[in-house]
């Protein structure tokens, strides 16, 4: 109780209540003014009374955006993706590593500097540190600016700026550090100079360069640099082995504790063009978001590799909404009769979620053929099953896509017409009327097509109506 407890609270410039008894509390105003003077509060967290909120300075960090659908009630969420830790290089050796630039320059370096390369390691593990290691295509000026980059003090790079640099100068930097395997040291302190220079220096900041700054500096960038950096690589055309590496890039950031940067990646994936992006926005728990996936999904070209990872979620996924969006694409990308895809929608027509069951109906009406023996067979099992919202969903489907098995399917419907839930019953009728619904229509399709066919004929030999005209 604030009020009661003897303190003097003023107002300060940035428009919040402090109280000066209690230095680590501070109660920031809302648009109006404070309905009284009591407040509650616990240690560690936030309440709102009287129209001001309550901050406690000593908070922990924001946490990762769970972006992810919630698993199903009574199953444990699926562990998040590890965030790949650094490989552990050992310590490196007290000496000198000499690299011989293209031109023939050898130039003597610290071989701590350079330890986070496998190339050096492994040539001073062959050779040990004698041995001079050449750098094709890497030109004296080129190896002499990276070695400038990657000094750790950062004194080398005082006063560099990132319009100093030409694309020709990047693309020799960029060709060194993949050479070394050393991008990420290489882009860290890229990335320290693009913050110093953001907004200025956008425009000039090569494509590829752009990618490994995603791949490998995403932590170091600043959340407006970061933004628009992930706006841009994804409209650049790239190859497929870069883009699954930048999607592994983005899609830990669709978690960030950071809006700004959660809202473009999210928007990344939405506009990237690449399969593997909507496979992971089939997670998300925004319905919009998996029905957009869903969409270019139904109209992309399938891969047999894309509907294997659609079949993954849709077996084993442990949240049912995923379960559902997988079900669904199943059913639009799937070639027909496709036997894999049939089994694992068949088996989701016992799912536990009703939407799941739905969807796997619908799915199975789409890529189930007509009369085929393996579908009717995988339908047929679920339509014997004891729970009856299960045997409903199966004789649903069965009476669509087994005609010839018209008997068996009435037989299976008046069976449950006759025994269990009231559900069930209603389920069975409806499934009979539009068997009959069905057969009248065919009826009488038939009889008017052989009216018209008489008609088009003229009356036949031996007609007594005929014959007096």
């Amino acid at each position: 109780d604030i009020g009661s407890a003897g303190a003097s609270p003023s107002l300060s410039r940035q428009g919040s209540w402090v109280c000066s008894e209690l230095p680590k509390l501070q109660v920031g105003r809302m648009a109006t003014a404070a309905r009284g003077p009591r407040m509650s509060a616990a240690v560690g967290g936030r309440r709102m009374r009287g129209g001001r909120r309550i901050k406690f300075e000593d908070e922990s960090p924001p946490k990762p955006y769970d972006w992810r659908c919630t698993p199903d009630h009574g199953k444990a969420p699926a562990p998040s993706a590890a965030t790949p830790k650094e490989e552990d290089v050992g310590e490196p050796p007290d000496g000198i590593v000499k690299l011989q630039s293209a031109e023939g320059e050898v130039f003597e370096v610290r071989a701590a500097l350079l330890w986070a390369s496998s190339l050096i390691r492994s040539v001073v593990a062959d050779a040990g540190l004698d041995e001079e290691i050449p750098l094709p295509k890497a030109s004296t000026e080129t190896v002499a600016f990276f070695l400038r980059l990657c000094d750790p003090s950062r004194q080398a790079v005082v006063g560099l700026g990132l319009h100093d640099i030409s694309e020709e100068e990047f693309g020799g930097l960029i060709w060194l550090a993949k050479l070394l395997d050393m991008q990420r040291v290489f882009c860290q302190p890229v990335a320290h100079l693009v913050n110093d220079e953001f907004p200025d220096v956008h425009v000039g900041i090569p494509t590829e360069l752009q990618m490994l700054l995603v791949r490998h500096a995403s932590d170091t960038l600043q959340s407006a640099a970061l933004c628009h950096i992930l706006r841009m690589v994804v409209r650049a055309p790239m190859s497929k082995m870069y883009a699954s590496g930048i999607v592994l890039a983005i899609t830990p950031l669709i978690g960030s504790p950071d809006e700004n940067v959660r809202a473009a990646a999210l928007e990344a994936f939405m506009y990237f063009r690449v399969v593997e992006a909507k496979l992971v926005l089939l997670e998300h728990r925004d319905f919009g978001v998996r029905a957009s996936a869903n969409r270019f999904l139904r109209a992309a070209t399938p891969s047999e590799e894309t509907v294997g990872a659609v079949l993954q979620l849709a077996a084993n996924h442990r949240s049912f909404l995923v379960r559902e969006a997988a079900a669904k694409a199943l059913g639009d990308m799937a070639p027909v009769g496709h036997k894999l895809a049939v089994q694992t929608l068949a088996d989701l027509l016992a799912d536990d979620a009703r939407e799941v069951r739905e969807a796997a109906s619908g799915a199975l009406r789409g890529i189930g053929g007509t009369d085929d023996p393996v579908v009717i067979a995988a339908v047929i099992r679920q339509a014997l099953s004891k729970d009856w919202p299960v045997r409903s969903v199966a004789l649903a489907v069965l009476a669509e896509i087994a005609p010839s098995k018209r008997e068996l399917v009435e037989d299976l419907a008046t069976a449950m017409q006759h025994g269990g839930a009231t559900m069930a019953k209603m389920a069975a009728a409806r499934v009979l009327q539009s068997m009959r619904s069905v057969k009248e229509l065919r009826d009488s399709t038939q009889r008017d097509s052989e009216d018209k066919h008489d008609d088009i004929a003229g009356p036949r030999w031996g007609d007594e109506s005929g014959a007096e005209d």
